[in-house]
């Protein structure tokens, strides 16, 4: 059955129902990207912790290389860590409550089609 013989409520829920999967999706692969970064950064400390407190660090800015002390670079990579492990937690609680929303709709949804003969009822 095409979408177009759907009855109304029916067409409305599965449109939201979609929308509701991109999103989801969305919000998954930038979680991915900041577990990635997370990640990264982690690796990078670990490997600053076993190196001498005078060894020459650079970071790329831009096009160009500076120059940074050790603590430096572990300070910025500790404010970038708490932001990232800030927008993970984020992530992860507007996965959970959009998998609920999903659910929801998923279940109206099959309501619906049963209550109009579309498909069998549980």
């Amino acid at each position: 059955m095409s979408e177009k013989t759907l009855p109304p409520e029916a067409r409305q829920l599965l449109v939201q129902y979609q929308t509701l999967r991109e999103h989801y999706a969305r919000i998954d692969a930038e979680l991915k990207i900041v577990e990635a970064e997370l990640s990264e950064i982690e690796s990078i400390m670990d490997t600053l912790k076993t190196v001498g407190d005078d060894v020459e660090l650079y970071k790329a800015v831009g096009h160009i290389l500076v120059k940074k002390s050790k603590s430096d670079v572990l300070k910025e990579l500790e404010e970038r860590k708490e932001l990232l492990t800030i927008k993970r937690d984020k992530y992860r609680k507007q996965l959970e409550f959009l998998n609920k929303q999903i659910s929801e709709t998923e279940n109206k949804l099959r309501e619906t089609l049963s209550k109009y003969g579309l498909i069998a009822s549980k």
